[in-house]
């Protein structure tokens, strides 16, 4: 099951990517699903140890989003509202890795 939805999204992730790219594939990708699909940046992406080199962003993707189950995992139901769990990481990681304010 794991190896089939690996495959999937994998593959949806490129029909966005090759449209939109990266970004605007993870952006459009949240906005379908906002509480399955976890956004980024490049910034973001690199922090987290996933260097995007071409063709790569779909499989890259699928690895930030294993790292962000974990991190949702962490949280447990210390998080308030858990609809917003997968936006409240993304801010945190948009203010910390992309703006540099934290």
């Amino acid at each position: 099951m794991v190896e089939q939805e690996q495959r999937d999204i994998i593959r949806l992730f490129s029909d966005f990517e090759q449209i939109m790219g990266r970004v605007g594939a993870a952006k459009s990708l949240h906005l379908l699903a906002p509480r399955f699909f976890p956004l980024w940046d490049n910034a973001i992406a690199a922090k987290y140890g996933l260097f995007l080199g071409a063709g790569q962003g779909a499989t890259k993707y699928w690895a930030f989003m294993l790292i962000t189950k974990k991190q949702v995992l962490a949280l447990g139901d210390r998080f308030p509202e858990p609809e917003r769990v997968l936006k409240a990481l993304d801010e945190y990681n948009y203010c910390k890795f992309t703006l540099k304010l934290l």
